[in-house]
């Protein structure tokens, strides 16, 4: 069941990662702002929060545990 889950969050990871560098970061594009922030910057940070957030979830459901240490 765990490794269901680790799949899941590795998917989830890549497919965002492809789909803001494919769709998202457009070269060029300024509007929509949000307050005085052009788009992609405050897009940059909200898929870094978002990958960071996940990464954060993996290592506490799955810690790494050591197998030499039996």
């Amino acid at each position: 069941m765990k490794s269901k889950y680790w799949n899941l969050l590795v998917i989830v990871i890549v497919a965002l990662t492809v789909a803001s560098y494919l769709l998202l970061f457009s070269e060029h594009q300024i509007e929509p702002s949000l307050g005085s922030v052009p788009y992609i910057f405050w897009t940059g940070l909200l898929v870094t929060i978002l990958i960071v957030f996940a990464t954060f979830l993996g290592s506490k459901l799955f810690p790494y545990e050591d197998p030499k240490k039996s």
